[in-house]
């Protein structure tokens, strides 16, 4: 005859194994999805060009936040460096990268904080044979409570 200790271990291990499935069955990222939602995007203005300057957006919450990349003239194929201004304060925040005009792949930069409300990241872009690659940026800003980020849009010569 089984003892009622034995369904309570029974019961135990059944629960464990369960959440243990739980774990590496479910992707983090997804249950952030699910948490805060979509993000919410703002769009920066059509006239902001980052080959001249900075661009700044105003995000849901009001806040604002720009994107700049060095050099200006955002060659392919060799180092750019990202800097983000944002008054929000994160560990890190990262950039989307991609071609929309042809599939050039995703490209994720990672930029880290460097002083308060400013993160900067190393990124390269492909190049293409076919030239005037028009680009989208995302930068992303994944709070507790909320996900939100800009959207920069720039073009390249080759």
């Amino acid at each position: 005859m089984l003892s009622a200790r034995f369904f309570k271990w029974l019961i135990v291990e059944i629960i464990a194994v369960l959440l243990i499935g739980v774990y590496i069955l479910v992707d983090s990222q997804d249950l952030y999805r699910w948490w805060v939602g979509d993000t919410h995007f703002a769009h920066a203005s059509s006239t902001c060009d980052l080959h001249v300057s900075a661009c700044e957006v105003s995000l849901k919450d009001g806040s604002t936040l720009s994107l700049e990349i060095e050099p200006k003239e955002i060659p392919l194929m060799k180092p750019l460096h990202f800097k983000v201004t944002s008054i929000v304060d994160l560990p890190n925040i990262e950039i989307k990268l991609f071609a929309t005009n042809m599939n050039m792949g995703l490209h994720t930069i990672k930029l880290s904080q460097t002083s308060k409300g400013i993160y900067e990241g190393e990124g390269m872009l492909p190049t293409c044979v076919m030239g005037n690659m028009i680009w989208q940026a995302n930068v992303i800003l994944d709070q507790t409570t909320q996900s939100q980020g800009a959207i920069f849009t720039f073009k390249t010569d080759k």
